[in-house]
């Protein structure tokens, strides 16, 4: 399963957000299993509130039978958003008991007849062993489906007797859904070839069952050529623009960190002024402080041997004296005096 499909957001104080995105099922070809989803509820205390954004067409009924008892055991407040499609399995999901399902307008929800791949011959015995295992299952969601709307078995059963479209206003009416969101727009597109609801890509079969207008006419040749703006890529592909904005900022967190962390390495006494301004005003690069820095070491180095010459030239014309003003040679003619005039004395006391 790719981590692209299934994601979670545990914030403090706010309800665990859990988006299931793309095909449900377990194998390789498939986006939502159930390991995942059990996975990510484990870290979630019992009671609480959980939002999720569904947007899927469907698959394995057993894999969305157990996600559906995994969120069924679950004591906390429920909240399941239709982000473009509920198809097949995936009305399973959004019929937990305790979950409260809101749907925004252009949202769809498709319940059909319950089918079984083969992909290999069988026998009569083997067809009948498979029609009424099919029996079963198709009994299976009647009592899911009841128990979400109130609706009548027999009811329930015409839905699943065809391929069944509800919009968000028929599935209120009905007992699928509980609210419209009418401050979102779901869009959806189909050009021949690719079919896109409201961000995912889902299978052509889709749009041949859709009704009228669920999805929006594209032709791939009138594409070439048309810019798309911000805003329009940002209303078509929010989940994409949501993943973008998050890698942005856990790169630029990382980035600021390694710069302030190279700074602090780099930081020499005497310029602390200079690593304050790189850190946190002008937010320069490492490299771009140790130019700085020696700007500054040359520039104070100029000024210093400048002052040097100044204290040199004024010494100029100033002539040198030893032993702190005393002529050595005076000293020492004073010295033979005073010991000529000892000797004096003493002759004249003998």
């Amino acid at each position: 399963m790719s981590l692209d499909y299934l994601k979670i957001t545990n914030e403090a104080g706010q309800p665990v957000r859990l988006s299931l995105y793309g095909r449900i099922g377990g194998s390789f070809w498939d986006d939502i299993d159930v390991d995942s989803v059990r996975d990510a509820l484990a870290f979630i205390e019992p009671d609480r509130a959980i939002d999720i954004t569904l947007n899927s067409e469907g698959g394995s009924v057993f894999t969305a039978m157990a996600i559906y008892s995994l969120l069924a055991n679950h004591k906390g407040k429920i909240t399941v958003t239709v982000a473009g499609l509920a198809a097949s399995a995936a009305t399973l999901i959004t019929s937990v008991p305790n979950a409260k399902v809101i749907m925004p307008v252009g949202a769809m929800m498709l319940i059909h007849p319950v089918r079984m791949q083969v992909a290999a011959p069988q026998t009569a015995e083997e067809l009948m062993d498979a029609a009424s295992n099919l029996e079963k299952i198709r009994e299976s969601m009647v009592d899911v489906y009841q128990t979400k709307t109130g609706m009548a078995r027999e009811a329930i059963a015409a839905l699943m007797s065809k391929e069944s479209f509800l919009t968000a206003s028929d599935a209120v009416g009905m007992g699928f859904a509980d609210d419209m969101d009418f401050t979102q727009q779901v869009t959806n597109t189909f050009d021949g070839t690719v079919a896109v609801v409201n961000g995912l890509t889902v299978s052509n079969c889709i749009p041949q069952l859709a009704p009228e207008g669920f999805f929006k006419a594209e032709k791939s040749a009138d594409k070439k050529g048309v810019q798309m703006d911000i805003n329009t890529f940002r209303a078509e592909h929010p989940e994409i623009v949501d993943e973008i904005r998050r890698e942005a900022v856990a790169e630029g967190v990382a980035r600021e960190r390694a710069r302030i962390q190279a700074i602090e390495e780099i930081a020499v006494a005497g310029h602390e002024a200079l690593v304050n301004d790189a850190k946190f005003v002008n937010g320069i690069t490492a490299e771009a402080l140790a130019v700085e820095i020696l700007k500054a070491e040359r520039e104070a180095n100029g000024k210093r041997l400048e002052a040097h010459l100044k204290d040199a030239k004024e010494l100029d014309g100033i002539k040198p004296e030893g032993n702190n003003g005393i002529d050595p040679k005076g000293e020492k003619n004073a010295e033979n005096e005073a010991i000529i005039a000892a000797a004096k004395r003493g002759f004249e006391r003998a």
